[in-house]
């Protein structure tokens, strides 16, 4: 049995607070992107003690629409070290 960082599952009720720490833990992407818009600055130093700086990136550039809000969309970029912000996700339209 995988032992879990009890810390995780306090930012995870913070930044998901609609479904159990255990369902937005699952898809660790979504969560690194939803603790880097909506998270305090102590809940993102621990989330890249645990996940790594990389895996960060890795998280932006598979954001899900509706995640990232500009101002946020355009730190990250910047402060994770790309050379260029691309456009924010966007949800097709049918």
């Amino acid at each position: 049995m995988e032992l879990r960082d009890p810390q995780l599952d306090v930012i995870a009720r913070g930044v998901v607070w609609w479904e159990p720490p255990e369902v937005t833990l699952s898809d660790q992407n979504d969560f690194l992107c939803r603790v880097m818009c909506r998270g305090s600055w102590e809940d993102v130093q621990h989330v890249e003690k645990v996940y790594g700086e990389e895996a960060l990136r890795r998280a932006l550039g598979h954001a899900k629409p509706g995640v990232f809000d500009p101002a946020s969309w355009h730190y990250w970029h910047y402060r994770l070290g790309f050379e260029s912000v691309p456009e924010l996700p966007r949800r097709p339209f049918v």
